[in-house]
């Protein structure tokens, strides 16, 4: 659900959103008179299935219920972020990159075609993490034979 292309709904409005329609699901289920002959109760039926579907859904997607799926992977050749479980992907290939850009928060990778990818360091929760995060990545650059800028911004929040 967004409603615009910036604007994305909190975590907590679509678990309300979901609250009420099961609650409003399952009060249409319930006030359905026994001795009723259409089928009317079907559609409620499928109402809360798809209700309990976006539930585990936002589940899945915003909390650690079913597990960790964000991660930052660092190897010889590539660089891999993963933000959730329905999100892609995004592999940096090392030999395709000619410039790195180190900040507090990210790692900035410009392409050979004159793109940039960026990458977050902020997936690692550690400090000692993000440090030996950014370690790796300038040993594989310093392997790969690409320039390095460091930009340590001492802001805090």
């Amino acid at each position: 659900m967004r409603p615009s292309r910036d604007h994305r709904i909190s975590f907590g409005v679509q678990l309300a959103l979901v609250v009420l329609w099961l609650a409003y699901g399952l009060f249409l289920i319930m006030t359905e008179p026994g001795n009723s002959t259409n089928d009317r109760h079907f559609i409620h039926y499928v109402f809360l299935i798809l209700a309990l579907g976006y539930l585990v859904f936002i589940l899945a997607q915003n909390t650690s219920v079913f597990g960790r799926q964000s991660y930052l992977e660092i190897t010889p050749a590539y660089v891999v972020e993963k933000r959730g479980h329905f999100k892609k992907k995004i592999a940096v290939h090392l030999q395709d990159v000619t410039e790195i850009n180190l900040t507090p928060a990210q790692a900035r990778f410009s392409m050979r075609d004159g793109s940039r990818c960026q990458v977050s360091l902020k997936l690692i929760s550690t400090r000692k993490g993000q440090r030996v995060a950014k370690e790796k990545i300038l040993e594989v650059a310093e392997k790969h034979g690409i320039p390095v800028t460091e930009n340590s911004g001492t802001s805090r929040r």
